[in-house]
Order: C-alpha cells, then structure tokens, then sequence
C-alpha cells in the first residue's frame, strides 16, 4: 500500500501557484516585495515536495527490508 502524504503534496503545489502569481505581480508593479515573497514561496513549495518525495522513498526503501 503506498503511503502519500497528500496535505504535503497539496501545500507545495499550492505554494508554487501562490510564487509564481507574486512573480507576476513583481513583473507587473516592479514592487520588490513581490519579488521576495515570490522567491521565499517558490523555495518553500520545493522544499516541501523534495521532503514529501524522500520520505515516501524512506518509507517504500523501510517496508521492502520488512518484507524480506
């Protein structure tokens, strides 16, 4: 059975969508605020979907050595 966390996978996405709409914004109004929080959301979404990928590889790596 595999084991996803989902509310990972959903606040990541979320995050990039949320990051690349202040992206925009930036481009739009040349705010630097913009441009920051837009920077610091997209860092943080790929680093929650890197986290929730190594531990479901940790997780499927820890039940294969159970099954042998």
């Amino acid at each position: 059975m595999a084991k996803r966390n989902f509310g990972l996978i959903i606040i990541g996405y979320g995050l990039i969508s949320i990051g690349m709409m202040l992206l925009l914004l930036f481009f739009q109004t040349s705010g630097i605020a913009w441009l920051i929080f837009g920077i610091i959301s997209l860092v943080g979404a790929i680093w929650i979907i890197k986290k929730e990928r190594t531990d479901r590889k940790m997780f499927f790596q820890a039940d294969n050595e159970n099954l042998e």
